[in-house]
């Protein structure tokens, strides 16, 4: 089996195994999702003799964090072929991704599940955007206003934007990629410190201990041989940093040596107030 990612030249192969899949969607939908967003996306796939087997699409957004551009792809149409399933390969496709995303320095990535429990093992979790009536029409001044994560809707969105009014829309799943990319805009209160585990089966680069240093404007997150104050898996942390899990929901704070004193510190950590992803595709 090779993994690897198509040339651009490439990606209308794709194509027979997506309409395989996603049966539900309308041909005229089809047709302009290879025409607009694999135009320039990136497509992984696994292939067998030469046959794709399994794939996901990288498709390139830039997002508003708290007033800086970053750059984070949305993960659609990840399938793979009835006979080839229950062989790992999209955890094959959803490792190097998560993994060359990193090595990019993203500091997210979400998707738009069907179903939440074949992403909650990859540390996916929901990270509770709006999606409401009439917040499409909004420029990124009046976004600013109420939310601390929107997409940038500059020319390249216009450009790879597909409108697509019967799309039923679910609530999306996001996965931190590169934490200190991450990290950077989430401040706290006043400025402290905090020792954390945080444990990620996936990115190595996530895994161990860190001292979390955190001014009013942002955070930094540098290896320490220290003794953690606190344990968190990296899903808990997205999850609790996207305001979706308040920090006494937190499940290593009761494990923690003081309690208390670790649950006042994440309660001065500003999280994200207001998510705004309202994408088809």
């Amino acid at each position: 089996m090779k993994v690897r990612y198509l040339d651009r030249q490439e990606h209308g192969r794709s194509r027979a195994l997506y309409e395989e899949v996603f049966v539900e969607d309308e041909q005229a939908f089809v047709d302009a999702y290879y025409q607009i967003k694999a135009a320039d996306n990136e497509i992984l796939v696994a292939e067998e003799d030469g046959e794709i087997v399994s794939m996901l699409h990288r498709n390139p957004y830039t997002f508003w964090l708290r007033g800086e551009q970053v750059p984070a792809d949305y993960l659609v149409a990840v399938a793979t072929r009835v006979a080839f399933r229950h062989r790992g390969l999209m955890r094959a496709l959803l490792t190097r991704a998560l993994r060359d995303m990193k090595e990019q320095g993203y500091p997210f990535t979400f998707l738009m599940p069907a179903d939440e429990a074949i992403y909650t093992p990859f540390d996916f979790r929901l990270m509770g955007n709006d999606d409401e009536e009439g917040l499409a029409q909004l420029g990124p001044e009046e976004l600013a206003e109420d939310y601390d994560l929107y997409p940038v809707k500059d020319a390249a969105y216009e450009r790879r934007h597909i409108s697509w009014p019967e799309w039923e829309t679910t609530p999306m799943m996001i996965r931190l990629v590169h934490l200190p990319a991450f990290v950077k805009r989430i401040g706290a209160e006043r400025e402290q410190g905090l020792f954390v585990k945080i444990k990620d089966s996936i990115l190595a680069e996530n895994d161990g201990v860190f001292l979390w240093s955190f001014s009013e404007e942002g955070s930094t997150l540098v290896p320490s041989g220290a003794e953690p104050e606190i344990c968190i898996s990296i899903a808990d942390l997205g999850s609790f940093l996207c305001g979706m899990l308040g920090a006494e929901e937190l499940p290593g704070l009761a494990q923690a040596k003081d309690p208390d004193a670790v649950r006042e510190k994440l309660e001065r950590i500003r999280v994200l107030d207001g998510i705004y992803i309202n994408e088809t595709v």
